[in-house]
């Protein structure tokens, strides 16, 4: 189950202080913990480890149906807060949604720092600086979104061939092409963090196959998708 949703268990512990120790080194992304009172509170533990080690999910398993420390969990961000005996179909589950919600907070931090990585080698004193402050804008606001030379044009609202003159003349490329390579930076970000496998990577950025994203990514980059993943 854990391996099948890309985890792999990094360490059992028993308390508190193991478990903070655990947390700080910045390598758990998930932490499931077992609700013993008085001995041990999930509540107690989630603010610890959010005070010493940010805002990491949490699963709990509580040995009973408790709702004042099922609602003090859950209003601290628990994923899921199970009773035992719990079934590993319950137990699976709670691990996916803490995968796709982690997924969704991972893309938004590398997309944000792809945009201002990317951004800031745009800086020159031959554009117009307005013209790409509106542009980051646009990326920013766009993040679920195909972004078409159209759908930008719209944004800017511009009719599609004259955008597509003022985007060559402010920024010496055409969009789609600006689009590329945005796009393959942002691949970069989501490889090199190692929780997403290539094909992943290309269809969460919409190119229409695996093999077309490495031609773009190789071209840009000089190295195929797979090269980061080793790294």
């Amino acid at each position: 189950m854990w391996e099948e949703n890309g985890f792999e268990i990094a360490a059992c512990v028993s308390n508190t202080a193991e478990t903070l120790k655990m947390c700080k080194t910045g390598n758990i992304d998930l932490v499931l913990c077992f609700n013993k009172p008085p001995v041990l509170t999930a509540p107690d533990v989630m603010i610890q480890v959010r005070r010493a080690a940010g805002d990491i999910p949490f699963i709990i398993i509580s040995p009973s149906d408790d709702s004042e420390y099922m609602r003090e969990c859950f209003l601290l961000g628990a994923i899921d807060y199970l009773v035992e005996p719990i079934s590993e179909t319950r137990l699976n589950n709670a691990v996916v949604r803490a995968k796709n919600n982690m997924k969704v907070s991972v893309t938004d931090y590398e997309y944000k720092r792809a945009a201002d990585e990317f951004f800031s080698s745009l800086e020159s004193p031959e554009r117009d600086s307005k013209f790409i402050t509106e542009l980051k804008k646009f990326i920013l606001a766009s993040s679920n979104v195909t972004a078409t030379t159209e759908y930008a044009a719209d944004f800017f609202g511009f009719n599609k061939d004259y955008f597509g003159r003022l985007f060559k003349a402010k920024v010496g490329m055409t969009f789609v092409e600006f689009n590329k390579r945005f796009r393959v930076c942002y691949a970069e970000r989501l490889l090199r963090s190692g929780r997403y496998k290539v094909r992943e990577v290309s269809e969460m950025l919409g190119f229409a196959s695996v093999d077309y994203f490495t031609t773009v990514f190789k071209k840009i980059t000089g190295k195929k998708p797979s090269d980061l993943k080793k790294i």
